[in-house]
């Protein structure tokens, strides 16, 4: 009679191949576990990162809306005095033969 088919195959009987398949397994455990440690500080560091960024730009929208409330509650100066220069204007024909002034005339 056949034996039954096992799922999981039967580990070596050498003691050697055993504790040498302890070791590999042991560091591929080690070396998965520090790479999902170095993955996972990459993740949170981009995440705060993020989170500050965030939070100055809260901050910052927060202390802009504080000065124009400020600004708008502040009572406005009188509006200056300006001065007005008065001058006098004297209407002359143009003559025919006059130089065209400007850029492209003489003054």
């Amino acid at each position: 009679m056949h034996s039954p088919a096992r799922s999981v195959e039967v580990p070596a009987r050498n003691p050697i191949a055993r504790s040498l398949a302890l070791a590999v397994l042991g560091v591929a455990l080690v070396v998965a576990a520090i790479m999902g440690a170095v993955v996972f500080a990459v993740l949170l560091a981009v995440f705060v990162i993020g989170y500050l960024f965030s939070l100055a730009n809260a901050w910052l929208r927060k202390y802009r809306i504080r000065r124009r409330i400020a600004g708008l509650e502040r009572p406005r100066p009188p509006a200056a005095q300006v001065e007005v220069v008065e001058g006098e204007y004297e209407i002359v024909e143009v003559a025919a033969d006059a130089a065209p002034r400007g850029p492209g005339g003489t003054a």
